[in-house]
């Protein structure tokens, strides 16, 4: 019992046999080989990569590379440059900084000078005028002081006519009655 093909395989036959035919037609090449690998070709192959590997060392080496280099050297140097410039900007920040930081507590310190100095004449303006005030009050003191003692003078040197004239009064009242 032999078995019939499958229309698939019967269609890869086909399309195998035309290839061959497309080949035979084409110069004969076989149909599979990869053309770098072909043994015919491989010398020319090889001068061909030669010069062409030679060609594009020269043109790399004489006109690319040369520029590459010295766009890499201008960007080195720049980026050198900027980074000089930034440390001398932030060494000035930093002195101006420390600059104002000292401006501020010398500030501070006067600041402070002057209210002590001003809380030290204010005092001693207070003392001075408190000393000014008890000194007119104690001369106010003792003139009322010395008023009042010359008027109980003068009321006790009053006191014995006062007492006469009284008890003169006093016994006309009792002698008519």
């Amino acid at each position: 019992m032999a078995a019939e093909p499958h229309p698939a395989e019967l269609e890869h036959a086909a399309d195998t046999a035309h290839a061959a035919a497309d080949a035979g037609a084409h110069g004969g090449e076989a149909a599979g080989a990869f053309p770098p690998f072909d043994a015919t070709t491989f010398a020319s192959q090889l001068v061909w990569f030669a010069l062409t590997f030679a060609a594009l060392y020269f043109v790399l080496s004489r006109f690319v590379l040369p520029q590459v280099s010295s766009v890499l050297a201008q960007r080195a140097a720049t980026v050198k440059s900027d980074i000089d410039a930034a440390a001398i900007q932030s060494a000035a920040a930093e002195d101006a900084r420390a600059a104002m930081e000292r401006a501020t507590a010398k500030a501070r310190g006067d600041a402070r000078a002057m209210i002590d100095k001003a809380r030290t004449d204010t005092t001693a303006k207070l003392a001075a005028e408190q000393e000014a005030a008890e000194a007119r009050l104690s001369t106010r003191i003792r003139a009322a002081e010395a008023k009042v003692d010359a008027e109980r003078q003068k009321a006790l040197a009053e006191v014995p006519a006062m007492a006469a004239s009284l008890a003169r009064d006093i016994a006309d009242k009792l002698v008519r009655a």
